[in-house]
């Protein structure tokens, strides 16, 4: 019984894709559109990004420890100055020297902060949709950070180590991505499209449906003969 089963649910997959492949142009137009509405999309919506990059540097004072121990003490204080990096204190002061109109919350969302690999060095990545703009809040941020840990005691000092440089090319948005997405969705969708014709078609198609639909013992087919051919020879 499972056989069976197994052997009909092997069938109707089989069946399904015969049908999938036999409405193709189907298939290919619907695919074609969503490919060239997601091209349309990524390349006249979507603007070009820019990333800048700066990093700076923890100087840890040596004191009476071990130079190991300075390390550690200064790998803990990097996630320290990650935070004041995207701190209100420091992106408010970032807005008034650079006259911007972000808010602190979209300034924040454009600024990402990053320890490098279990070192003493703190790397800032700003996005922006203008080059010039990107690379100015990252050199803003790291000049700021240092300043203002200058006045805390117990923090210890850091050096810019990279000023950020004007980006000369963009690094995004990945449009080839969002073209691979709409050939794929525009498959699905189109398989997706002949499946559902298919599944509200109730017509009779093959010799399961007589069983299915009419809720008849099927005793036998006739198999369909090609005879054009044997009507010409005489």
């Amino acid at each position: 019984m499972n056989e069976e089963i197994k052997q009909e649910t092997e069938l109707d997959l089989l069946y399904l894709l015969k049908l999938i492949l036999r409405k193709w142009l189907l298939v290919g137009i619907v695919t074609g559109v969503t490919f060239v509405l997601a091209t349309s999309y990524a390349y006249l919506r979507l603007d070009d990004e820019y990333t800048a990059d700066s990093s700076m540097i923890v100087q840890v004072t040596g004191g009476d420890s071990s130079g190991y121990q300075d390390l550690l003490y200064g790998q803990r204080l990097v996630d320290t100055y990650a935070e004041i990096a995207k701190s209100n204190t420091v992106l408010n002061q970032v807005r008034s020297e650079l006259n911007l109109d972000y808010s602190n919350g979209a300034l924040r969302g454009m600024i990402s902060v990053n320890s490098v690999n279990d070192t003493l060095i703190v790397q800032l990545k700003v996005v922006s949709g203008d080059a010039e703009e990107a690379a100015n809040i990252a050199t803003e941020l790291v000049t700021t950070v240092q300043e203002l840990t200058a006045t805390y005691e117990g923090l210890e000092s850091v050096e810019v180590l990279d000023i950020a440089t004007v980006p000369t090319s963009p690094s995004g948005p990945n449009r080839m991505l969002y073209m691979a997405v709409g050939i794929l969705l525009g498959g699905m969708i189109g398989a997706g499209i002949v499946l559902a014709i298919e599944f509200l078609d109730n017509n009779i198609k093959k010799p399961s449906d007589i069983e299915t639909v009419l809720g008849l013992r099927l005793l036998g087919t006739i198999p369909d003969y090609d005879t054009d051919g044997e009507d010409n020879v005489k």
